[in-house]
């Protein structure tokens, strides 16, 4: 039951941030493109089982304004396409303390 629980926790999470994340990437697409700043990003991985990095990879690039690129030959590195990223710290921490946190819950 327990087990449960932490999907339902990966769902609520994930609905919460793609739910930021539309709201994100309607201001960008509305707002002046000059100030965008895109960005591709290197994720170090915490998660380290592949059906882990599936989930996180699916979780990224089903938000708005990201995708999965690639995941390094030794499954350390995701890298990740971002629309707006002005501050690209900011943003791999975002993505590891919500989505990456999340899939490790049930996929570690």
């Amino acid at each position: 039951m327990k087990h449960v629980f932490a999907w339902v926790e990966v769902g609520v999470t994930f609905v919460v941030e793609l739910s930021k994340s539309t709201w994100a990437t309607i201001c960008a697409v509305l707002g002046p493109t000059e100030r965008l700043r895109p960005a591709i990003l290197a994720v170090p991985l915490d998660v380290q089982s592949p059906g882990g990095i599936v989930l996180f990879a699916d979780m990224v690039t089903l938000t708005p304004g990201t995708t999965s690129l690639e995941v390094s030959a030794n499954g350390r590195t995701l890298y990740v396409h971002v629309l707006d990223a002005p501050d690209q710290d900011a943003a791999v921490l975002g993505m590891k303390a919500t989505l990456e946190a999340s899939a490790r819950k049930v996929l570690p």
